[in-house]
């Protein structure tokens, strides 16, 4: 799977609005958000704040949006997505894709953030992690 299959899983636009959030809007906004068709929801609250984990079993999809909160008052420090594939079904996740991935979503997200990419097998899926930052001023 090339760099230029994947979809975009994480807007610059998604990516400011929770950027700019404390943690108490974080969690009302992650609960009223629209669940689309066929689409399952779980959450997973925590005091550093309520990942949502959504899935689409019949087209094969699900993601898990994390922000890190340091405090209940600042926006968060790290946003982790994370893109999960059924075992067998991801990319491989070599260095160059790696580097490929985190240059394109650098390249979305643009210079405000710092990027980097992790790949992780968890049994029933394999993962492929963006880590997002604000980029240091």
């Amino acid at each position: 799977m090339k760099i230029a299959q994947l979809k975009t899983i994480v807007s610059k636009a998604d990516v400011d609005y929770i950027f700019s959030m404390a943690r108490s809007q974080w969690e009302s906004y992650v609960k009223s958000l629209a669940r689309p068709e066929g689409w399952t929801f779980r959450f997973d609250p925590s005091d550093e704040g309520t990942s949502l984990f959504a899935q689409d079993r019949v087209a094969g999809i699900a993601l898990t949006i994390k922000p890190y909160y340091d405090n209940a008052i600042d926006p968060p420090e790290v946003l982790f997505v994370t893109r999960h594939y059924a075992l067998g079904k991801g990319p491989k996740f070599s260095a160059d894709f790696k580097r490929d991935l985190e240059e394109k979503t650098k390249k979305d997200l643009g210079p405000g953030y710092s990027v980097s990419a992790a790949y992780t097998k968890a049994p029933p899926f394999e993962e492929v992690e963006l880590i997002i930052k604000r980029a240091s001023s």
